[in-house]
Formats: C-alpha cells, sequence, structure tokens
C-alpha cells in the first residue's frame, strides 16, 4: 500500500505517463487506479493502420474498448486521430465517437464513405489531414464553407494538381487557414504548372503563412539537390519544400514526436532562410 499522499501519488504517474507516452501503457498495468491517470495520456493521441498480424490487434484492442467504454470518454480524450488503411466500418464506428478530435488524418486515400460521413459530424478540427476528392465529387470542389472546416488552421491535401486547380476558389472560404500543405505520392518535377496552381490557391488564402509541399523523391533526386531545384522554382516566399524518400513509407512520423512534426520542419527551413 502506498505511502504517498493520494494526490500526489496520482500527480507522480500522470507526469511519468505524459513525459514518456509509451512507458504510461506500463503503467497502466500497475494498478486500476493508475489506468484511470493514465488512460487520457494514452488515448490522448491514437494512430491506427491495417497490414499486419500486430497493426489489426491493436486495432482490435481499440474497437473492444468502444464496446467497454463510455462513448463520452472517447470524446473527450481523443484528440488527435490517425487512420490508415482501415476498414470503413471501423472507421465510421470510431469517428461517431471520437468527436472532440482537433487533429484528424485519414491516410493514404479517404474513400467516399468516410469522406461524406466525417464533414457532416460535429468534429470541428483545427489541424486535417486527408484527400477530398470525393467530397467534391458532386460540386466539382470540396465545400470548403460546411461547418467542418471552419476551426482547420492547418490542411494537408492528398490531392492531385489537377483537382487543385479546380479547388482553387474555394480555399477562400477556410477562414482560420495558415499552415497549408499539398502531399504528392508520385514523382514529381518543377515546372510553370506548379506556380500556377500555387498562385492561384494562395491568391485566396489570405492568412495563410506555410504552404509545404510534400514531394515524394528518388535517393538520386535527393543526392542531385532536385529538391533544392523545385524549391528554387517556387516564387512565393511562403511556399517551403520538405521531399521524403520513396523508400521510406510515412507513418505516425511526428504523432508523438514533436521536432519531427511536418509543420514544425516547414517553419525551421523558413526560419533558416
Amino acid at each position: 500500500m502506498s505511502t504517498l499522499p493520494f494526490e500526489l501519488e496520482q500527480d507522480i504517474f500522470e507526469i511519468a505517463a505524459t513525459s514518456d507516452r509509451w512507458s504510461a501503457l506500463s503503467l497502466a498495468l500497475v494498478a486500476r487506479r493508475v489506468r484511470f491517470w493514465v488512460e487520457p495520456t494514452i488515448y490522448k493521441c491514437v494512430a491506427l493502420k491495417y497490414d499486419n498480424s500486430e497493426s489489426a490487434r491493436v486495432l482490435e484492442g481499440f474497437i473492444s474498448a468502444l464496446k467497454t467504454k463510455p462513448a463520452t470518454f472517447f470524446a473527450r480524450y481523443v484528440k488527435t486521430l490517425l487512420l490508415s488503411d482501415i476498414p470503413t466500418c471501423h472507421v465510421m464506428e470510431i469517428l461517431a465517437v471520437c468527436t472532440g478530435l482537433t487533429d484528424l488524418r485519414v491516410w493514404p486515400h479517404t474513400p467516399s464513405p468516410i469522406a461524406h460521413f466525417v464533414v457532416t459530424t460535429s468534429i470541428r478540427p483545427t489541424h486535417l489531414s486527408f484527400s477530398a476528392e470525393h467530397v467534391a465529387a458532386h460540386r466539382r470542389a470540396p465545400d470548403f464553407a460546411l461547418p467542418f472546416y471552419q476551426e482547420v488552421t492547418h490542411l494537408e491535401l492528398h490531392d492531385t494538381w489537377g483537382q487543385l486547380m479546380t479547388w482553387a476558389p474555394n480555399f477562400a472560404m477556410l477562414p482560420q487557414l495558415t499552415h497549408l500543405a499539398l502531399v504528392f505520392g508520385f514523382p514529381f518535377s518543377c515546372g510553370s504548372i506548379v506556380n500556377y496552381v500555387l498562385n492561384a490557391i494562395l491568391a485566396n488564402c489570405s492568412k495563410l503563412k506555410v504552404c509545404v509541399l510534400r514531394c515524394m523523391l528518388s535517393e538520386d533526386e535527393l543526392r542531385f539537390g532536385q529538391g533544392a531545384a523545385i524549391a528554387q522554382s517556387i516564387t512565393d516566399p511562403r511556399v517551403v519544400v520538405v521531399p521524403w524518400r520513396r523508400s521510406q513509407t510515412r507513418w505516425a512520423g511526428g504523432l508523438w514526436n514533436e521536432n519531427a512534426d511536418l509543420w514544425n520542419r516547414a517553419e525551421v527551413i523558413m526560419n533558416t532562410r
């Protein structure tokens, strides 16, 4: 039995869990009361994917928790949610209860049922990463005037130049947008079309501070300075090129490592110019 005051004991476990998220998983096994204290830290950032047996077990554990905990628990504590290649039925089940999200990421693409479902929910993210093509199917462009988008400050889109060009006027409907990232998972080349589309988009983003081009490049392209060449071809000072290697699969990345976060990396590049 602990000799520490109850409140001090709670503070110690909560600080330990916050300082090292991975240790929080072990701390939750110490005692029932400790699990109650550290679970908010464990569930604050959730990353789920479905590509091997281990990730399948993690997903099954989360789905099981949905059935044993009240929906209010997930609405209150889950703030960042990353879903990658999750079966649509599970995504709908998860998003139906994680209504307090401030950071939502659906990779590598966003199926139509999910896209249409999420934009009609009560979720009001400030950080959003997904592909918007399916919510634009009938309107030719996403309706960024919907309540779902009104608090978005950081938007990351996984869509094509052709789609972005069509959507350019609609970016003016995002009143809080300060950070925009355009992610391309195929060979990327600079040229006049890039500047043309970027200028069309950025002209409608009055509050925008940073625009990130996340370009997939090969080892040879990186070695020969293709990333720098793309950056030099773009005239708007708000644009930053952050390349990523084709040999690397982007997963949780900066989800638990603030220094590795895409936005932090982009701002470091801007500050060193």
